[in-house]
Parts: C-alpha cells; structure tokens; sequence
C-alpha cells in the first residue's frame, strides 16, 4: 500500500509540474514580447535577407512597441549564425531569418554545426524564391545558348558566383555544369551584396542570384538575366525564360525565405510570432514595395513552413544526388 501511496504521489507531483510549465508558458506567450526581439540574419548588410528582416522588424516594432534588431553574422555559408541561433534561449526573443538551404543541407555535408530537424522551431515562410543566372551587360552573351558557347570554348576559364557553399545558386550552377557539360568555376559569397559587386566589376563571369536581386540591375541595363529557375517565369521579370523553356531541365525546384526559431520555443509564442509576421509582410505598403521586388508574401504558419520544408528536403536531396555534389566543413 505504502508503494501505491508514494506511486500516486509521483503522479501528482509530475502532473502538477506539467501544469505549472503550461501555466508558465500561457503567462509567457501573453506577456510576449516585453523586451528586445532580435533577428538574425546569417548573411551580410544589403541583400535580399537583410532588407527583409528590417522591414519586418520596424513592423514589429510598430505592431509591439518593443525594439526589433537585425543581428548580421556572416561566415560559413549561413552556417554560422544558424548555429548561434540554435544554442540561443528558446523564448522567441531570438530568431533567424534565412533562405532554404538549410532545409537540405544535411544532404551536402557529413557534419553540420547544428541539427535543422531537432534544433529549430519552424516559425514563418515569408516569400519563395526563383533565382536566375546573369552576367554583366558587357559580357559577350546575350542569351543562355550563346553563354553556354563562350563557356564550352573556355573551359575551366569562367566562373559563376553563389551566395554560398551548398546554397540553392550553388546547386544549380553545378547542375548547369553537369547538364550543359561545362566547366565554371564556383566562387562562393558571404550574401549576394558583395556578390552583386563583383559581378558588376568583372571579377566573376555569372552570378546565381535572386530575383529581388535581379530584378533592379536588369530595369537599370547593369546586367543581362539569362534564365531563371522555377516552373514559369517570374513576374517581375516577365521577358526571361526558365530554363526549362530553354530545354535544360531539374532546374525547376524553388526556395524559399523562412524564419525559424530555437528549438523548444513555446507553441504559442511561435504563432504569435508568426502571426505579427504574417500581418507585417501582407500589410499594404510593404506587400507593395516586396511584389516590385519579385517577391510574393506567402506568411505561412508554423505547420505550412514544415510540410514545405520537408518537400524541399526531398527535392533538392535528389538533385543534389544526380550532380554528385559533397562538400566538407
């Protein structure tokens, strides 16, 4: 009988524990936030993730009247902010903003500083993303297959720029090299500003960049768009072609922006983050000025990012297979 008294005591002493951590987080998601949120951007200032996190962030702010900061942690492919923000407190006063290569990343490297299935939280897809191949409008090309010509004549002299080790860009630029038997060589980035700025001063021949990126350089005659990813063409740059219209095909997976927090952050903080997110990128102005920039606002919920981020990780898993690429921290 004393062992049946001491079990039911364990019981209740376990069942009020549980209850205390659900009253404990309902307090917390009601209070939040009530200090500094910070944003983590694992890219450098001026790209596409920079300029999306501050948007959001002055939203926020509005919507919360708390202080929403971009943090900036370059280095390692996006790796090395996406492991800080893993090991950060899990109560939604940190997060990262990011792109999706991350979801397969576990495809192209043996070892990676973090676990993107058991260390994050799925908060909010914020925009997908086609990305295209171009080169500087004084480049001897003015469309793929005259660019595919100039490279099977130069091989190994041509490079192609990406935002990053094991990124989207440099996936496809080694599929390209594979489909079109070619031989570029690739020089990796910290984000696609210094990308960008390379390419306009002739230091890389090709650059694989997004098409917010894309879309302002082409409208101001600084580069030539020779294809882009994706299944149809992209609306804000409606006179280049997929390069599935051009014959080339596995180029047709698009990626996606996402925000993602530490694993264990409390349910209902994460929807409240991903609501206010969801409000601030389909505001007005803002749905506005993203859709110029060849942006569609999806903000997604938590469980729409996750299913997605499962169907990517089998996409480009497949892809990543058949161009045999593996890569080394």
């Amino acid at each position: 009988m004393g062992h049946l008294f001491k079990r039911l005591g364990a019981i209740g002493l376990a069942l009020a524990t549980c209850c205390l951590s659900l009253a404990s987080q309902a307090q917390q998601a009601s209070s939040f936030p009530n200090k500094t949120i910070r944003i983590v951007v694992p890219y450098t200032p001026g790209g596409t993730t920079d300029i999306m996190a501050r948007n959001i962030g002055i939203k926020l702010t509005e919507y919360w009247g708390q202080p929403v900061i971009v943090d900036n942690r370059p280095g390692a492919g996006g790796w090395l902010g996406l492991s800080a923000v893993a090991k950060m407190p899990a109560d939604g006063y940190s997060v990262a903003l990011t792109i999706s290569n991350a979801i397969y990343a576990k495809s192209l490297y043996a070892k990676l500083p973090f676990d993107i299935d058991t260390e994050f939280e799925p908060v909010s897809m914020l925009t997908r993303s086609t990305i295209g191949l171009a080169v500087s409008a004084s480049f001897p090309a003015n469309n793929l297959e005259e660019f595919l010509f100039h490279a099977r004549k130069n091989p190994g002299k041509l490079s192609y720029g990406s935002f990053g080790q094991g990124t989207t860009a440099h996936i496809f630029g080694e599929s390209l090299n594979l489909a079109a038997k070619i031989d570029l060589v690739h020089t990796a980035y910290k984000g696609a500003a210094p990308l960008t700025q390379d390419l306009l001063g002739g230091q890389i021949s090709s650059a694989w960049l997004d098409a917010a990126s894309l879309a302002p350089l082409l409208q101001a005659g600084k580069i030539k768009v020779l294809a882009m990813t994706g299944t149809q063409r992209t609306s804000s740059l409606p006179t280049v072609p997929t390069f599935a219209e051009l014959n080339l095909n596995g180029f047709e997976p698009v990626g996606f922006f996402l925000v993602l927090a530490p694993a264990g952050t409390p349910k209902d903080v994460v929807a409240k983050l991903s609501g206010g997110i969801a409000r601030a990128i389909k505001s007005p102005d803002l749905s506005v000025r993203w859709r110029e920039l060849g942006l569609d606002p999806e903000g997604s919920t938590p469980e729409e990012l996750g299913a997605s981020m499962k169907t990517l990780a089998n996409t480009m898993d497949r892809a990543i297979k058949a161009a045999k690429i593996k890569l080394d921290q």
